[in-house]
């Protein structure tokens, strides 16, 4: 492999950097473009063609190969800017690609022609839940009927991810960290490939699955389709994975060149079959000789940004060694780090304030799980600011509060408006939320029974629970029974009837035993919480609280069709930028977030670290992150979400916020803290960069703060490395001192597997603390 690096200054009269050159200069032989984010690499793709059309290459053979249908748009609209009223070569989507070459080996009798267009999930899904159902024992038949998401969206996710590699859908189950009864998915998956395949129908996956199969059982059929470009590009090729890999080996065949143009640490698609290895190593190990271009500048965001973000990526190892250095031209962008005891509140304050200065739609608040928008989403419907959700549902028309708009319909004695089926159906939602272990043909009969009754529907209910029923099975109905007495008497607010349901019904219980992934556990706790705050400060009767709750429904359907603040995603904000990003839940228990159950590819850190880096690089002129407030609970109801994140602290905010400071002022002295270590390898070529933009770097002088002495004596003779233990919890011997990055000095009471115990000077008790959490933030002493 060589490398090409030229030196690193502004950009010449043609707008493109030397390092943007250097790319479209590239005539002959495989290339790969390392590009940090916001580097202008579609301007690069788009000059690179240009030249190469110029140089005498026909259109047609140049292929260009997007991720999606949006970065083919986008990708057409630059090209057509860069060359005005000339035809440009084929763009495609991978799958646009594979449609076509699915037509042609249906043309050559390779493949069976299929009906239709490929199936929407309107067709998918109806299909999918009948197979499960088909395939689950009684008990989790009951479960799947009456949760169809639930089990539907994990099952299509799964069919979809067998389709992005090689491996046969037992291995695949293997790998993830799913429970024992979603093992009815590798069945599912032959089923419903057989389905389709009577049915001759083909879904998005199928279109590159079907022909690379075919490729792969029928390599003389592969070749005939191979060979025939001078060159291939592929755009955003970190989000590859095993299937696209081989379509665009079986295009190569070996003739003409491939340039790919990516950044590992972007690569956040895993659960789709993505891998950082394929633009780290892989693609250079396949292709041989390849020359390695780097684009370091990025054009989006200014020093601070950079800065924080070259100091937190650089903590993984499965990247390319490439600094992000922001391009004169890029403006001055601000961070601040807020801490919050409540963020919601402060998400609000914070859009309420940006908003004087700028449009909504300006602002995004990208979050790491849709758990965490719950609450914004209300506060932002109360207060009246238009939004914009890139989630399918708001959080008004969710599942799980779906129980509560009945509870408060009954309270409000309008219960007896629906005619029998809607109250039938009503319910039989009552009966099975939380689900209470009673067979479904039990409930269902109870639910027509019930639906015949217009009034006094608790005492109707409690007069109904059969007595086949065990004694704990009729106490699950009699709470429910309670709850819709207490109601209809019409004494109760709403947020006492709500709760009373909540804690009588286990209805959280419920909501962890009838999920098979933590993070769907989370989603729906933080939702029911976050509506049961929203309920307690409205402080209305249950009457008046349906009437606005309606009120605020029919606000956000008006809404929909408008601008606003975005909530959204790190994976729906891929590729995309903002003026102002806030990123809310900078805590231990999202950064990094790795719940056991959850429906991906095992998470590693390292995977956690770029999904934050990722959200962190949408920001243009504002970065807003909100992380938890020093706690001053006692440490039994410490949470990880009191926590700082590892990452907050490797992003060194204060650090460089200190040194652009030092900067703008014309230099002077920073004392670095000694917790934080030494400068990183990399700060001298970014202070390079910085003086070559006419910073006064040299006037710079740095420091090391000395450490806090250690006032108590201790009985243990310290150890030679300077009093730092290596290991994360040494033993105990004598009096341990320990220095924590939040709560101070302290002495070691005891630790056992899971818990340590600590005494921190000045506090009376003894705080309780996670061992996995607070490994990070300790320092033992002897």
């Amino acid at each position: 492999m060589s490398q090409h690096l030229p030196p690193q200054n502004v950009s010449n009269a043609s707008g493109l950097t030397p390092q943007q050159q250097a790319v479209v200069a590239h005539v002959q032989g495989h290339a790969r473009v390392v590009a940090v984010a916001g580097a202008g690499k579609t301007t690069t793709l788009a000059h690179f063609i240009q030249a190469r059309v110029a140089q005498g290459v026909p259109l047609r053979r140049i292929l260009v190969l997007m991720y999606n249908k949006a970065a083919q748009v986008e990708f057409q609209a630059k090209l057509k800017h860069v060359m005005p009223n000339q035809p440009i070569p084929d763009i495609r989507t991978f799958h646009s690609l594979g449609l076509r070459l699915y037509q042609k080996l249906i043309e050559r009798g390779a493949l069976p022609a299929f009906q239709g267009k490929p199936l929407s999930d309107g067709e998918m899904e109806p299909m999918v839940w009948r197979l499960l159902q088909q395939l689950a024992d009684d008990e989790t038949k009951q479960d799947i009927l009456s949760q169809r998401k639930k089990w539907v969206e994990p099952a299509l996710s799964f069919i979809d991810l067998v389709k992005s590699g090689f491996l046969p859908p037992a291995d695949v189950f293997d790998s993830l960290d799913l429970p024992p009864q979603c093992r009815i998915f590798i069945e599912l998956f032959y089923q419903f490939e057989d389905w389709r395949k009577q049915n001759r129908r083909i879904s998005f996956a199928d279109m590159i699955y079907d022909p690379v199969m075919c490729f792969r059982a029928h390599p003389e059929i592969a070749d005939i389709f191979a060979g025939h470009m001078q060159w291939i590009l592929v755009d955003e090729y970190q989000d590859i994975n095993d299937i696209q890999q081989n379509l665009l080996r079986v295009l190569h065949g070996g003739r003409g060149s491939v340039m790919v143009i990516g950044d590992p640490d972007q690569t956040i698609y895993e659960f789709r079959g993505s891998r950082p290895e394929f633009i780290v190593e892989q693609f250079d190990r396949e292709m041989g000789d390849v020359t390695c271009y780097q684009l370091p500048h990025t054009f989006r965001y200014g020093h601070r940004l950079s800065l924080m973000a070259n100091h937190l990526i650089h903590h993984n190892n499965e990247r390319e060694p490439v600094l992000c250095l922001s391009h004169v031209s890029t403006p001055n962008t601000r961070v601040q780090l807020h801490h919050a005891r409540y963020e919601p509140a402060l998400t609000l304050t914070l859009i309420q304030e940006e908003a004087k200065q700028r449009p909504l739609e300006d602002i995004a608040v990208i979050n790491r799980l849709w758990a965490l928008c719950a609450p914004v989403e209300l506060a932002l419907l109360a207060a009246g600011i238009p939004y914009q959700l890139d989630n399918a549902q708001s959080v008004l028309e969710r599942w799980e509060l779906r129980i509560f708009w009945l509870l408060l319909e009954i309270a409000s004695g309008e219960f007896n408006r629906r005619d029998y089926a809607a109250r039938e159906e009503a319910w039989l939602h009552v009966l099975t939320t939380p689900y209470p272990k009673i067979k479904r043909q039990v409930l269902e009969d109870l639910a027509r029974h019930l639906a015949q009754v217009d009034n006094n529907l608790g005492e109707a209910m409690f007069r109904a629970i059969p007595d086949s029923l065990s004694q704990w099975q009729k106490q699950q109905l009699e709470a429910r029974a309670q709850v819709l007495a207490n109601a209809e008497v019409g004494k109760l607010s709403a947020y006492r009837l709500l709760k009373d349901y909540v804690d009588l019904t286990e209805f959280e219980q419920g909501i962890e035993d009838s999920a098979f992934s933590a993070q769907q556990i989370e989603d729906r706790l933080q939702t029911i919480r976050a509506f049961l705050r929203f309920i307690r400060e409205l402080d209305k009767s249950s009457e008046d609280t349906l009437a606005y709750l309606r009120e605020l429904r029919q606000q956000r359907r008006e809404q929909r069709q408008a601008t606003g603040v975005l909530l959204t995603s790190i994976h729906k904000s891929k590729g995309r930028e903002w003026p102002v990003v806030i990123i809310p839940g900078l805590n231990a228990h999202y950064y990094p977030y790795a719940p056991e159950g959850e429906f991906t590819t095992a998470a590693s850190e390292e995977s956690e670290r770029r999904l934050l880096y990722v959200a962190m690089t949408r920001a243009r002129e504002q970065l807003h992150l909100l992380a938890p407030a020093p706690s001053a609970k006692p440490a039994r109801d410490t949470t990880s979400r009191d926590w700082p994140s590892r990452f907050d602290r490797e992003m060194a905010v204060e650090r460089c916020l200190t040194l652009m400071k030092t900067l703008e002022q014309g230099g002077g002295e920073i004392e670095l803290n000694p917790q934080f270590g030494a400068l990183a390898d990399w700060v001298p070529q970014y202070l390079e960069h910085l003086s070559s933009s006419g910073m006064a770097t040299s006037e710079l002088k740095f420091t090391m703060a000395a450490p806090k002495p250690n006032t108590q004596r201790s009985s243990v003779r310290p150890p030679a490395n300077g009093g730092v233990v290596d290991q994360k919890f040494p033993g105990k011997q004598g009096v341990t001192r320990v220095t924590h990055d939040s709560l101070g000095t302290g002495v070691l009471i005891s630790q056992d597997d899971q818990y340590v115990k600590i005494r921190f000077d000045g506090e009376q008790g003894v705080r309780t603390l996670s061992r996995d959490v607070a490994a990070d933030y300790l320092k033992f002493h002897f």
